[in-house]
């Protein structure tokens, strides 16, 4: 990975992620040390998404805990995006309080089973706006059953 790409790996992913690239991928003919061709093979990285694994739900609740015992603000944006990536693997599990918040400190979103919330933050990365478009155009179209995916809340879905 290169610029800002590799930039964002190297603050926000840690030993043991498991995260979901997608790019393009290349291969190139290069001499080992005894002058030999050999392939190899290269995938630039354009996008790169966390995977939540079994069990994902204790280790968050674990980092949360870390957090309110002083962990420097580097490590609570890691694990907020770790969490953000948690609610795209599985939305069904969260609540969408965007649309009835009668309180902004109240959360945008909240984890069904652990209590977990998420708030909407103008400095968040673009590819969390384009992931709730898209997830929002994607449940309106199922609500709705008619094919139509036109941006709203998925709300009423999840709650």
């Amino acid at each position: 990975m290169w610029g800002e790409m590799a930039e964002i790996s190297i603050n926000h992913l840690k030993a043991n992620d498991f995260v979901y690239v997608s790019g393009r991928l290349g291969s190139y003919v290069k001499a080992d040390k005894n002058g030999n061709p050999r392939i190899s093979y290269e995938v630039v990285v354009k996008e790169l998404n966390y995977v939540a694994q079994h069990g994902e739900n204790l280790m968050h609740q674990q980092h949360q805990k870390l957090d309110l015992q002083g962990d420097d603000y580097i490590e609570r944006q890691r694990n907020r995006l770790h969490l953000w990536q948690v609610f795209f693997a599985n939305p069904y599990e969260w609540r969408d309080f965007r649309m009835s918040k009668k309180n902004p400190k109240h959360p945008d979103f909240k984890n069904i089973t652990t209590g977990e919330a998420l708030w909407l933050d103008h400095n968040d990365p673009p590819w969390i706006k384009r992931q709730l478009q898209f997830l929002d155009s994607v449940l309106a179209g199922q609500s709705r059953g008619d094919g139509d995916t036109s941006p709203t809340s998925f709300s009423s879905l999840c709650q």
